[in-house]
Formats: C-alpha cells, sequence, structure tokens
C-alpha cells in the first residue's frame, strides 16, 4: 500500500502565533538552530573566471573572482580580502595574490614569467573565514601550464598498469532486504579518471539478478530487491574478456530507505518501511540547500511506502539535501537532488559591430535580462580569445554556473562539469541525477545541529590586511599581555607598530595600508622579568590532498604558437628577458656579476660579489650547482666554501663553510649538509655571495668565511634557527595588478612594426551593465584569421548568475 501526501510550501513555515498556544516540537527546534546557524554563520564561494584554461611560461594569468554567499550566491560583504595560489603536483605553492575585494569583487593577473615549471596546477582561492569550514569549501580549477622550450609536452598519466575501481552507492545511503532501491555505479581507474563498465549482479548460487551499465563518466544506475540471507556480487565484464568481481553493500533486515525522483514540475519523496517497523516509530524529512530549510515535514511509519510530493518551485537552483531522521533525529539517510529552474540570466546582442577584418576594431553591445526579462544591473567579465589557439572543451569548463550551482557544494573531482548544463536534455537530467547519487557530502555537521552545537570559528573575515599570530611561554603556555612590535624598512616603506597579546596570547596588527611585496620583523618579550617566549605567526592552509586526477591535456599547438608570439616580440625588443625561447645548456663558471640588488634581500649593506636571480636560478636542478659556477666558491662534501686557505678549521682538516643566511635567519650548513642540493630554485628570488674580505668585512665575525643570502620568493619563513621570538614576513602586502594590453593600431607606425598575434585577444573584469542592463566593449581582432570566442561571465546584486559564450569569424 502506497500513501500519498501533497506537501506544500507552508510545510517548512513556523508561524509565530503557533508558539502562544503550543511548546515548539522537535523538528521546528532542529529547523529553528539549524536557520540560527546559517544566519550567524554565513559560509562563502569563490568563482575565478580566467581568460583562458591553459598557458604557456612567459604569460600571464588573467583572472576575475567572484566570492558570493553559499546561501544565495549573493555577493559577500564578510570578507575584503581574498587569495589566490598556484599549486603545483607536489602541493607546493608556486604563486600567490592577496586581492583586495569590493562588493564580493576582486580581479589580478599571476605573471608565469621566471619560475614556474610545465605540468598540471591547480588554481585556489579562499578567505581566511572559509578556513574555519575546511579546505574541500575552497575553491579550485585545473590549469595547464607548457614551455616554449618544450613544445612535445604532453601532460600524460603514468603508463602503469590501469587498475579498475567500482563503487557502489545504494540511494540513500543503504539497502533494506525486500525493499526495492536504486543502486548507482561510480567506475574509476588508478588515474583517477571515469571508466565505462558494463556487467551483472548475482546472488550466492551465481544466479543473475540484474545487469548495470555505465552511460555518462563513468557513472549508472540499476534497482534490485535484495533478499534476506543472501550476499551479491558485481561480476564486471572487461574488455579482454576476463572478469572482475565486486561486493555489493550488504543489505539490512530491518530498516528505512529514501528515494528522491524529480518529475516534472515536482519532486517526489518515497519513503519504504520494513513490516516489522509498521506503527512503531515517528520519523522526519529535511529538505535543505546551503543551511536554509525549503521543506520538512514529520510522520508515522504506518504504511510500508510514503510518497510526499513537493512543488519543484519550493527549491532553489542546485543542490537540495533530502534527509531522514528517526525520532533521536539520527539521520539514517540521505538523498541528494539538483533542481535546474534553467533560468539563469539571459544576453542578447542588441547592436553588433564586430569587424570580420583583421586589425580592425569590433564594438560589441549586449543585454542582459533575468528570467521574467526584466534587465539586470550587473558586474561581467569578458574574455575574447582566438578559439583557433585556445581549443576549449565547453563541456570541461568551470564555469560560474557549474562552479556555484554544482561543484562548489560536492566533494572531490567532477569530471566535465559544465556537461550537464550545456545543451540541456533528458539524458543530461539523468546522468546529474547519477552524479546526485555518488555524492553525500553537506556543508555542515548533522550531529551538531542535532545537539544544538554552534561551529567553531577560529579565522574571523579579513576587513583588511594583518599580521596575526600567538605569543607562548617556551612551554607552550600563552602569554598574556606579551609585548608584540612589527617594524619594517623595505623598498623606502618605513613602519612601526606594537601592540599586547591577549589572554591567549594572540595578536593582531589590522587596518594595514602596505604596498606590494613589503618585508616585516615581529618580536615578542614577555612584559615581566624580559624572559624568552615563543612567537608565531598565523600559518597559511594546509594543503592536504590533490582531488584533480592525472589528467591529460595535449598543448603543443598552443605552445608552438605562443612561441611565434614570443619570437614576433622577440624581434623587436619586446619579450620580458625572463621568457626562453630555446632550451639553454649551462657549461662551466659563469660571471654572475652583481649588477642588480635582489628584492626584499636580508643584505642590507646591498652590496654582493655575485649574484644569481630567479632568471638564471631557472636552468639550474638545484642551489647548489648555481653555487659552484660562481668565482670564489668551491663545494665541499655537498656545502658551499668560500676559496680560501682561510676557511680550514684549526681543529679539523676541514673547511667551514659559508654562513648562510636564509630570508634573514643564520643558518650553518653543517647541521644539514643537504640543504642546498636539496631546496628548489624555483623558490628563490635571489642569491647573494659574498667571497671578498672588503665585501665580508662589514658583517663582521659572521663573514670571515664568506656569507650566502638567500632570499625566496614567498612569505613566511619557516627556519627554525631564527630566534623563538622572532618572526620575519616577506612579501606582504595587496598584490600588484596589471591592466590588458591593448595595442593601438591607430598609430600606424606600430602596427607596421609589430605583427599581432595573440591567442587572448582582450580581457576585461570589469564590464558593468547600466540600469537598461546594456553593457559594451570595444577590441582590436589580432592578425589571424579565424574564430573568435567571446565569453561573458558575471552576476547581479541579487545572485543572479549567467555565462554567454558568443563567436565569430575574422578573415
Amino acid at each position: 500500500m502506497i500513501i500519498k501526501l501533497k506537501v506544500g510550501i507552508c510545510a517548512t513555515l513556523i508561524f509565530p502565533l503557533l508558539f502562544l498556544f503550543s511548546e515548539e516540537t522537535p523538528l521546528e527546534k532542529l529547523v529553528k538552530h539549524l536557520t540560527k546557524i546559517t544566519s550567524n554563520y554565513p559560509q562563502e564561494k569563490i568563482h575565478i573566471h580566467t581568460d583562458k584554461p591553459y598557458y604557456v611560461v612567459g604569460e600571464e594569468i588573467w583572472l576575475k573572482t567572484y566570492l558570493v554567499t553559499a546561501e544565495k550566491n549573493e555577493p559577500s560583504y564578510l570578507s575584503k580580502i581574498l587569495y589566490v595560489e598556484l599549486v603545483d603536483k607536489d602541493n607546493v605553492i608556486r604563486k600567490k595574490l592577496t586581492l583586495p575585494v569590493q562588493s564580493g569583487l576582486a580581479k589580478g593577473n599571476m605573471s608565469l614569467i621566471d619560475s614556474v615549471s610545465s605540468g598540471n596546477f591547480r588554481l585556489r582561492a579562499y578567505t581566511n573565514y572559509m578556513r574555519n569550514f575546511g579546505e574541500s569549501f575552497f575553491f579550485e580549477k585545473l590549469i595547464t601550464i607548457g614551455k616554449v622550450t618544450e613544445p612535445d609536452i604532453v601532460n600524460k598519466v603514468n603508463s602503469k598498469k590501469t587498475e579498475l575501481d567500482v563503487q557502489f552507492f545504494p540511494e540513500g545511503g543503504n539497502l533494506v532486504n525486500e525493499i526495492r532501491s536504486k543502486i548507482a555505479i561510480k567506475a574509476v581507474t588508478n588515474d583517477g579518471l571515469s571508466a565505462q563498465i558494463k556487467g551483472f549482479i548475482e546472488n550466492q548460487r551465481k544466479e543473475k539478478v540484474a545487469i548495470f551499465e555505465t552511460q555518462h563518466a563513468g557513472m549508472g544506475v540499476f534497482a534490485f530487491s535484495p533478499k534476506p540471507n543472501e550476499t551479491y556480487k558485481a561480476i564486471v565484464l572487461l574488455h579482454n574478456g576476463q572478469t572482475k568481481s565486486f561486493n555489493l553493500p550488504r543489505s539490512e533486515n530491518s530498516g528505512q530507505t529514501l528515494a528522491v525522483n524529480l518529475q516534472g514540475d515536482n519532486v517526489s519523496v518515497k519513503i519504504s518501511n520494513s513490516k516489522n517497523l509498521l506503527n512503531l516509530d515517528e520519523f522526519y524529512v529535511v529538505a535543505q540547500a546551503n543551511g536554509v530549510v525549503y521543506n520538512s515535514f514529520r510522520s508515522v511509519a504506518d504504511n510500508p511506502n510514503l510518497i510526499a510530493t513537493i512543488p519543484k518551485s519550493t527549491f532553489p537552483n542546485g543542490v537540495v539535501h533530502f534527509t531522514l531522521f528517526n525520532k533521536e533525529f539520527v539521520p539514517i539517510a540521505e538523498r541528494l537532488a539538483f533542481i535546474n529552474h534553467q533560468n539563469t540570466l539571459k544576453f542578447n546582442i542588441t547592436n553588433k559591430a564586430i569587424s570580420d577584418s583583421l586589425d580592425n576594431k569590433s564594438l560589441l553591445n549586449f543585454l542582459v535580462t533575468d528570467n521574467n526579462d526584466n534587465t539586470v544591473d550587473g558586474n561581467f567579465s569578458v574574455s575574447v580569445t582566438d578559439a583557433e589557439k585556445v581549443l576549449i572543451d565547453e563541456d570541461d569548463e568551470t564555469t560560474i554556473i557549474s562552479n556555484l550551482l554544482l561543484t562548489s557544494d560536492l566533494r572531490g573531482y567532477i569530471e566535465k562539469p559544465n556537461y550537464y548544463f550545456n545543451n540541456v536534455n533528458a539524458e543530461k537530467v539523468a546522468h546529474l541525477d547519477a552524479l546526485m547519487l555518488t555524492q553525500g557530502w553537506r556543508r555542515f555537521n548533522w550531529k551538531q545541529v542535532a545537539t544544538f552545537e554552534e561551529p567553531k570559528i577560529s579565522y574571523r573575515p579579513e576587513q583588511s590586511l594583518e599580521i596575526t599570530g600567538q605569543v607562548t611561554s617556551l612551554a607552550g603556555k600563552p602569554k598574556e599581555n606579551a609585548k608584540v612590535i612589527v617594524f619594517s624598512n623595505s623598498k623606502g616603506f618605513s613602519f612601526l607598530l606594537d601592540t599586547l597579546s591577549d589572554v591567549k596570547g594572540n595578536f593582531v596588527f589590522d587596518r594595514l595600508d602596505v604596498p606590494d611585496s613589503a618585508s616585516f620583523i615581529i618580536q615578542s618579550k614577555a612584559e615581566k622579568n624580559n624572559v624568552n617566549v615563543n612567537l608565531r605567526l598565523r600559518p597559511d592552509p594546509t594543503i592536504e590532498y590533490n582531488k584533480f586526477p592525472k589528467v591529460e591535456r595535449d598543448i603543443s599547438k598552443y605552445i608552438a604558437d605562443t612561441k611565434l608570439m614570443f619570437e614576433e616580440l622577440n624581434k623587436h625588443n619586446l619579450l620580458d628577458k625572463g621568457i626562453l625561447l630555446n632550451t639553454v645548456k649551462i657549461e662551466g663558471k659563469k660571471n654572475y656579476r652583481p649588477l642588480l640588488n635582489v628584492a626584499n634581500s636580508a643584505n642590507l649593506s646591498g652590496v654582493a660579489d655575485a649574484v644569481v636571480k630567479s632568471d638564471k636560478l631557472q636552468y639550474e636542478t638545484n642551489i647548489l650547482n648555481a653555487l659552484s659556477k660562481i668565482p670564489g666558491v668551491l663545494v665541499r662534501n655537498g656545502m658551499a666554501v668560500r676559496a680560501s686557505s682561510r676557511t680550514i678549521s684549526i681543529t679539523s682538516s676541514e673547511p667551514i663553510p659559508m654562513l648562510i643566511i636564509y630570508d634573514g635567519a643564520k643558518f650553518d650548513q653543517r647541521q644539514d649538509p643537504s640543504f642546498l642540493s636539496t631546496t628548489n630554485p624555483a623558490d628563490i628570488e635571489g642569491i647573494e655571495v659574498l667571497t671578498s674580505n672588503y665585501n665580508t668585512s662589514v658583517h663582521g665575525p659572521d663573514g670571515y668565511f664568506g656569507i650566502i643570502f638567500i632570499t625566496t620568493k614567498f612569505g613566511r619563513t619557516n627556519n627554525k634557527n631564527l630566534k623563538t621570538n622572532t618572526a620575519v614576513l616577506k612579501n606582504f602586502g595587496f598584490s600588484a595588478t596589471k591592466d590588458f594590453y591593448i595595442p593601438a593600431f591607430e598609430n600606424p607606425k606600430l602596427s607596421e612594426k609589430i605583427r599581432d598575434v595573440r591567442s587572448t585577444i582582450y580581457w576585461n573584469p570589469n564590464v558593468n551593465t547600466n540600469v537598461e542592463g546594456q553593457a559594451s566593449f570595444s577590441f582590436y581582432n589580432a592578425e589571424t584569421a579565424g574564430v573568435y570566442r567571446v565569453t561573458v561571465e558575471g552576476m547581479d546584486a541579487f545572485g543572479n548568475i549567467g555565462r554567454t559564450v558568443y563567436t565569430y569569424q575574422a578573415k
């Protein structure tokens, strides 16, 4: 027997007058507490629009960030600072931007000139406040970077033996005997990529009870009813004619299952009960999205099946969580469903003035409206690329729609996320539902909600640049009222502030107005007896895992096209000197003349006998190799020593190594003889070597055996040899941003001189529509014939988001 209920929007409403006459029900208390958590601890999401999906060293990554509330995708006004990082395959941060946020928006660029190797990278973005909820909520996007010196690069999966893994996900999370349930399949290989499979389900008597086949991205769905006292295996038919078996999850003899089906304009929620549970206990169902409850109801298991029908219009766009609770509010089943009203912003080309002639100026006017055809006052970013150089798979794009509505609410890697939004049809809706069946993750812990706990907030939203940390005793006990001083004298920037630590030893310097790449020293002493203390700066977020599989991307054609552009610039001496056009082999001693000092160096004297900057270090496998090519430096036992008889120790025949000053911290090579050979040259901004008596004498006894100043590109030093009450903070401040270069072809001399073969034709991170929903922008076509691709993304102040792609032919 099936009991059907019609559940309207009012199912979630708690009328104030009701409280005058009755006590809150347990369900009302739960919903009220979840509403309180969502209101008091709002969460943030980030989307980044880049000008293209892959690059070559020597280019810029042009980017626009959208910081929104998780609840409604409206611009977030919580955080005013946002961080963007480029993370390599070894989970090392190679580049980092600190960007100011205004009304949820920020723009920036990341230079790929001096240190980045080729391969797949993660573009990661977060706010300090987002750290409270775990790095799984950070924005991440796969970026491929090549080099013109490696034209045939293909980021290939390792050629190891392919291993198949198949997982099975019962709808709602569990199988119950005698209840027919859907089971989702997810098949992946050991490289993390999907695999298409087919096979069948058999019981312990080898009887076939169901068949299955994946449909998209290694996912598929089948259904069957498990029987008591039986076990089941999935038999996968391999391409070589062999089979591989996998155990199905065990079924329970008693329980409830939760099923959700999207049917036209309604959502059907089905609760199935074992016979032994009938008329025993009540249960609850809560439907929420990003912490906002849109529907909830209570019922009693008085029938084997209960179906509740809820209008789709009840829910917003995106992932909706349906959770089944028992009477103690312990979640016993959960199902995700995706609601797609297909009501994102609409873009219309209203006055097309696109020039199809090379070098000519194009003007693009467009009109933006919402689903009700109301004009939209919003902010958008625009990228124009040569589609024949920048080959883009629209299904594989990380768009503002696929990210904010889908992937930001799911854990792990989602293959080709925009597939589910690109030309939507019934088949793609079914494929998206299969994806939902394989997910079971939420933005909060139901156990904490049910026990009325509140989230622990350790990181507050940043309203300005801050230097924060903690002062403790040497034994680790927090020190209250410890005086903390921060000072700087870098790049002509003088700065001195002090403060006191609070009862937990924490200190903060906020509302800082700091130029790009300033360096600071932070020191502390306890207020009484001048005793030693420990001072620690707030650590950066950890990088615990890489959710991206070993994706293969062949960008060799793009590298070849980019090399032509670099060669054209090089003809006219416009190419950045850090860009290599050919593979260079370096042999023998090099005369590194100290022409320029290293930015942010601790070498305050400003003089050195040799300087090795990052553009030279990129050719080296390690720092020791670079030092061995400098006159006056020898390598002994893996350490750098000064080439002088005076470096011999009087207690042994071994030479005394040169002193290393690493980001301002003194380091004795004898403590770690492998230090120079294991330090990554890509992390180093520059090396200054002092070997002459004249240059070393100004440093007193420290300079007797020679000094090597090493300055890194990254912020905080983690050197253990710093005094415990001192910390060094380097490259602090808002990242400097550039404006996208647009050739001025009105200048006939310039147009005759340089052949324009760019791949990114135009980038504008800040296009605003007026109150009538209109905006325009103009740009010059390059000198390459072919298809040009215009991509527009953005949003309005009410959380309405949109994207459009427009192409035209230049000839």
